[in-house]
């Protein structure tokens, strides 16, 4: 059963969000019946490391998703547009920060079942291509799930605020979970 947990000055307090919740998880643990607790804990990361392995990510991705188109190597090379990014992922030190998006969308032991057969996700990833309101401009987010935990990154430049809009306006919905077409002749336009 989930408690809630808080520190009460150095005292770990263990509580239920209601009577019978703390009725059941006292009896729990005076019985014996609850022998072990688990507390998630999410991990701190170093948001500037993080945002430079994912610009990295964001990268490899793009170019995976650019295999089919002729020339594409080339291409990629002499978009100008990620030049500041490639830089970040290299050196890290202009800009100060590249921010992006972290968010859980399941948990890193689910199950995810086909027919008889169950698998895990270990990790997934696509690119997200948004219109910008300038016309012919794109905002290109690599969107990476790594053991159920989201990040997307903003290919062309350091701001994240436009995916969130995104997700506002989607519901929530990850972009892993909707067209996976990259529209492939405007990116080069």
């Amino acid at each position: 059963m989930s408690a809630d947990v808080w520190l009460d000055g150095s005292k770990l307090t263990f509580g239920g969000s209601n009577q019978r919740e703390r009725d059941v998880l006292t009896d729990a643990i005076l019985t014996g019946r609850a022998r072990s607790v688990y507390i998630p804990i999410i991990e701190a990361i170093d948001p500037r490391l993080m945002s430079r392995f994912l610009a990295k990510i964001g990268l490899e991705v793009l170019s995976e998703r650019l295999l089919p188109v002729d020339g594409w190597n080339e291409k990629i090379v002499d978009m100008t547009a990620l030049d500041p990014l490639r830089h970040f992922a290299r050196v890290g030190d202009r800009p100060e920060k590249w921010p992006f998006s972290r968010r859980r969308i399941y948990g890193e032991d689910d199950v995810q079942q086909e027919g008889d057969d169950g698998y895990q996700v270990l990790h997934e990833f696509t690119i997200l291509c948004e219109p910008l309101p300038e016309p012919g401009q794109l905002d290109l987010y690599a969107v990476v799930c790594i053991f159920g935990e989201e990040f997307a990154i903003n290919l062309g430049e350091p701001e994240i605020a436009s995916y969130e809009r995104w997700l506002t306006a989607h519901d929530g919905t990850s972009p892993l979970y909707i067209s996976d077409r990259l529209p492939l002749p405007s990116i080069f336009e």
